[in-house]
């Protein structure tokens, strides 16, 4: 390197006279902030060394740079400010932190230094996504973009309307706000197969296994590195196999087909669970299930994007309230109030869509066919009621708001002793929003009373087809 060029670790509060050479190695949508009407833009620097320093720009100074700080690009930096990081964000950004503005004197340099980029990514196998799952782990991956879905509104627990878009990469990845942008050049260019190197992800139940971005989740679409031109020519020597996996479309169902059984020091007894649930949102409790409460309706006619409820018949394309999506189709979804219970006691849950179904025995157009044509008739003619088997399972505490004191349950998962899954469909992001019932027994079974419990019968898990992943393919 050349002598005349510092390095980011010898940059300090009140230096002049300095200039770094770095490269932009990831670069975050504009946001505003909490407190104030402020946009401020985030971007990583990385010298020679890997070294990275936050530099931050404001408000007019976002426009300003937007073309000319470009995420891969190598510039030589001076005359930024420098001051010291708060004490309580050094642990994420380092002990300083820059402010690029008018003052900032920027020049980009013709050098690819691709090859450094990547050496600040640990990228983690889709296979082993579930290792992750619901915690705050920041995740890394490569994947190439086979699909999108529709850009939906999504109604947070504070009553805010965000605007989200799926793309699939043989794993659904959701794009949150700002995001969405990125999703355009995808869709633009979905023929080609676009790859994604993203950074920051974290790792959701929703769908099964699902990616999702952070505040500071950062992409490249299609970046210069040698990794993307394999997969490339890996996509024109399997085009037959990704066309068809295309046209099946099976990962809008369910993403991934398997989860493997969690580890013994993972599982919580249910008496245990309302002691947790203010620092903790999804547990693995090992038990039976049973159906208490016969009065119920066991399905609810909803929108086939964004599975909110619809007051549309069966079939009827419409515009959605909720994702304003406007070619919704209204369509019957499986819904089921039942109790999960252990040695130690008992809770009551919800379990919607695929898990629904899978526990009742019963797809969702079957129940609805029977409450609308035999209304009069037994519905425990037509569905099963309990297990008698031990399953796993894996469920979400609910809190309606900040202020509530009492959490509903949500069932996301059913294992079985083949690890073999069902995966449901919970409302990411949309808290308190699944459709509930009114009636007066309903509402007795969102007691969270930890009491014992009834023999159940059996449950059934069914196996899900497993999703092409090529990844495996470049090992």
């Amino acid at each position: 390197m050349n002598n005349q060029y510092q390095l980011i670790k010898d940059v300090h509060p009140g230096d002049v006279g300095w200039t770094v050479k770095v490269t932009i190695a990831e670069k975050s949508p504009a946001r505003t902030a909490k407190k104030s009407p402020k946009k401020y833009q985030n971007i990583i620097l990385m010298d020679s060394e890997g070294s990275t320093v936050q530099a931050t720009l404001y408000d007019h100074n976002i426009i300003a740079f937007q073309d000319e700080l470009i995420q891969g690009k190598t510039y030589l930096i001076s005359n930024a400010l420098v001051k010291l990081t708060n004490l309580e964000y050094r642990s994420q950004s380092g002990d300083t932190q820059w402010t690029i503005s008018g003052k900032t004197r920027i020049q980009q340099v013709d050098e690819n230094n691709s090859a450094l980029l990547l050496t600040a990514y640990n990228f983690i196998d889709f296979e082993d996504l579930e290792n992750h799952m619901d915690t705050n782990t920041d995740i890394s991956i490569i994947g190439m973009v086979i699909d999108t879905r529709p850009k939906r509104m999504i109604q947070t627990r504070s009553g805010n309307q965000c605007q989200v878009q799926d793309i699939i990469l043989t794993i659904i990845l959701t794009m949150w706000e700002n995001f969405v942008d990125e999703c355009n050049y995808i869709c633009e260019n979905l023929a080609k197969k676009p790859v994604i190197i993203a950074k920051h992800l974290k790792v959701s139940s929703f769908n099964g296994v699902s990616l999702s971005t952070k505040a500071n989740s950062s992409f490249f679409i299609d970046g210069p590195f040698d990794i993307v031109e394999h997969f490339k020519t890996w996509a024109k020597k399997n085009a037959e196999t990704l066309n068809n996996i295309m046209s099946e479309k099976c990962y809008l169902h369910l993403t991934p087909s398997k989860i493997s059984l969690p580890n013994k020091s993972k599982y919580t007894d249910i008496k245990n669970i309302q002691g947790l649930q203010k620092t903790q949102r999804f547990f693995w409790i090992k038990g039976k299930a049973f159906v208490k409460v016969l009065n119920q309706p066991f399905w609810y006619m909803s929108c086939d994007n964004c599975n909110k409820v619809s007051g549309a018949n069966c079939g009827d394309i419409y515009q959605c309230v909720y994702c304003k999506y406007p070619n919704s189709k209204a369509a019957p979804r499986a819904k089921v109030y039942l109790q999960l219970m252990d040695s130690t006691g008992y809770i009551n849950a919800t379990a919607i869509g695929e898990p629904a179904e899978s526990f009742l025995l019963c797809n969702a157009n079957t129940l609805m066919n029977h409450s609308v044509s035999n209304p009069d008739s037994n519905i425990i003619d037509l569905i099963r009621l309990a297990t008698e088997e031990e399953k796993t399972f894996y469920i979400k505490a609910i809190q309606q708001n900040e202020e509530a004191t009492e959490f509903k349950y949500e069932l996301l998962f059913v294992l079985g002793s083949d690890s073999t899954v069902t995966a449901g469909n919970q409302q990411s992001k949309d808290k308190g929003k699944s459709p509930m019932l009114e009636d007066e027994q309903s509402q007795q079974m969102d007691s969270k009373d930890v009491t014992h419990h009834h023999q159940p019968k059996d449950l059934y898990s069914k196996p899900q087809k497993h999703l092409f992943q090529p990844r495996k393919k470049l090992r």
